[in-house]
């Protein structure tokens, strides 16, 4: 399940298309969070590569297509396969017109993939807006197969980028996450899930490429709906190095 934190920079996958922007990320993390839930307690690899764009008319939106994986250097004391590829999630987005001068709309479609028959589906819808240089988002996640097919997830998050140099950049962030469930198969309680604090820094290597790092505080809401435990609330921090490519 793609972005281990909200500094991750998002990756996909898609065809070759001369009118698109491709952009690609190689992030090694030390260990893997989704949404506050621990997956690797470890170091992982996650690369991922993205195509948007496609010469669409920017009064149309715009469209992405990607993929992402992750790989699991450590086994989690035993509980995942170290040394291979666990994850790879396919997902497609579509970024709506702009309506109201700085809100941006977009949904978007994810599937899960173990290396198995086992997957998840996903849809979701949000918004953003910028007040006073803060990046506000709110987005809800709504599960539609596998194990998440009844769990609604709802996130929100603030954000604030600052440039030091032409090339030296940097940003802080926060999220606050909720979430509800199909108590008949999960047993647990609705209500505040997670939440982070973070902060990361860029560098411009050239026109394409650059660099980043980034450091991310993860806190548990209520132990009842995140549970405390393996694939439950383990790590409470995770630090990132990342190299980008976007052509």
């Amino acid at each position: 399940m793609k972005k281990v934190i909200t500094t991750t920079i998002a990756a996909g996958l898609v065809a070759s298309v001369a009118s698109a922007g491709v952009s690609t990320t190689f992030d090694f993390a030390s260990a893997y969070v989704f949404r506050g839930v621990t997956l690797n307690d470890g170091a992982v690899f996650q690369p991922g590569i993205e195509a948007s764009g496609f010469g669409m008319p920017e009064e149309w939106g715009g469209v992405a297509f990607g993929a992402w994986g992750n790989y699991d250097i450590n086994d989690y004391d035993g509980n995942v396969p170290g040394s291979t590829f666990t994850e790879t999630d396919w997902y497609v987005s579509y970024s709506l017109p702009s309506f109201v001068d700085g809100l941006d709309l977009f949904l978007g479609y994810a599937e899960y993939t173990y290396g198995g028959p086992a997957r998840d589906e996903e849809l979701n819808f949000g918004a953003g807006y910028e007040v006073a240089g803060v990046g506000l988002g709110l987005t809800l996640y709504q599960g539609v197969g596998g194990l998440i097919g009844q769990q609604t997830y709802i996130e929100a998050t603030a954000g604030y980028g600052m440039d030091f140099t032409e090339e030296l950049s940097g940003s802080i962030d926060a999220s606050v996450g909720f979430i509800t469930y199909d108590d008949s198969v999960t047993g647990l309680d609705d209500g505040f899930h997670n939440y982070s604090i973070g902060a990361s820094i860029g560098y411009a290597l050239s026109d394409t490429w650059s660099a980043g790092a980034s450091v991310t505080y993860i806190g548990q809401g209520d132990d009842m709906v995140l549970p405390d435990g393996v694939f439950g609330y383990d790590v409470s921090a995770v630090g990132m190095l990342s190299l980008a490519c976007e052509m």
